[in-house]
């Protein structure tokens, strides 16, 4: 279980309207953010690209990073610890935010590291440190995060430059590295991943209506190696004819976190009523069955519905309406037209 899972990530974030690109960590180590970083370890045989740590309850230890400016020029670089999530079904160290799963209890980024802002001069290396103390009680898991690393210098500078081009549209790459970090606390076989499903809520999947189903590893063990399937299908309630299902496979989980899982209606209108959700998660060590009845809204339906660029209004109901309505007046006029009739010929007669 303590396989190198991959740690060190070179963020090459592109702003062109909302689209993200990543290039492999070998580049982040040259230094093409125009500083570089490398985790320092206690002895040079343990050089690592990441952090992996073995500890007690109790015990203190520090994770000590290099951060080099190859510039010829004077920067500023922020190192941020964040905890790693679980993002569209892969492990994330690159989540800057303070949220946090409800099933977290041992958060590491508050057992004494901080965030800190370091100047380097033209070439200058500088060693941060963030130490940690773990707290006495007793915990077996493992947490896993990162040092997240960028430099506001180097970034507003390359988004200065694009603002100057004339091609507004042009690709503008800002830079950012997470050092990953796996520690171990106590026996961690005493405990394996588990999960659940949480909730279900309407949304959209790109512009198809779907539904997402929030799954949560609520234990402090990953499920890492893309050894993770899920596979979910939505049922009428009450009934086994299947409505929409989703597969996908080659997925991980973080410790402690969860995301959310989608199922879309593709082209199809969704329907609002009541379903039921079956899902099958697989892992080599073990799979988990779920079933959730859930209701979706007329307003909800109609809501993703019209989201969508391809919907298209149903009127046939309404047509159907009006045609019975004129057809029952043109019943009503006949049937008028003929009473009409036969009280008038016995007045003829006469």
């Amino acid at each position: 279980m303590r396989k190198r899972i991959s740690f060190v990530f070179l963020i090459l974030v592109g702003i062109f309207t909302w689209f993200t690109l990543a290039v492999p960590a070998q580049a982040a180590i040259s230094g093409a953010a125009g500083f570089s970083v490398e985790p320092v370890n206690d002895s040079d045989a343990e050089k690592t690209d990441f952090y992996s740590l073995n500890l007690q309850p109790g015990q203190s230890s520090a994770l000590r990073l290099k951060v080099t400016n190859n510039l010829n020029r004077k920067i500023k670089v922020v190192v941020i610890p964040t905890v790693a999530v679980t993002t569209n079904g892969q492990i994330n160290y690159n989540a800057v935010t303070n949220k946090r799963d409800s099933s977290l209890k041992y958060d590491w980024t508050k057992m004494g590291p901080t965030k800190q802002n370091i100047t380097l001069l033209p070439k200058q290396s500088q060693v941060v440190t963030e130490n940690i103390t773990l707290p006495q009680d007793k915990f077996n898991g493992v947490m896993l995060g990162s040092l997240y690393v960028y430099s506001p210098t180097v970034n507003n500078k390359l988004k200065k430059d694009a603002s100057k081009k004339k091609n507004k549209m042009a690709l503008t790459n800002l830079y950012a590295y997470s050092v990953g970090s796996v520690m171990n606390v106590g026996d961690i076989d005493q405990v394996q991943p588990d999960l659940r499903l949480r909730t279900i809520k309407v949304g959209l999947f790109k512009v198809d209506p779907a539904v997402y189903l929030n799954l949560q590893n609520f234990k402090p063990k990953y499920i890492s190696n893309q050894k993770m399937q899920v596979h979910a299908r939505i049922y009428p309630a009450k009934s086994n004819k299947l409505v929409v299902q989703n597969k996908q496979t080659k997925m991980s989980f973080a410790p402690n976190s969860n995301f959310d899982f989608p199922v879309s209606w593709g082209d199809k209108r969704m329907q609002a009523g009541n379903y039921q959700a079956r899902v099958r998660v697989r892992t080599p060590e073990r799979s988990w069955y779920f079933k959730k009845n859930f209701t979706i809204s007329p307003a909800d339906a109609n809501r993703v519905n019209r989201a969508n660029p391809n919907y298209r209004k149903n009127y046939w109901p309404l047509i159907l309406l009006i045609v019975i309505i004129i057809l029952l007046l043109i019943a009503l006029l006949f049937y008028w037209f003929y009473k009409k009739g036969q009280n008038q010929a016995p007045k003829n007669s006469k």
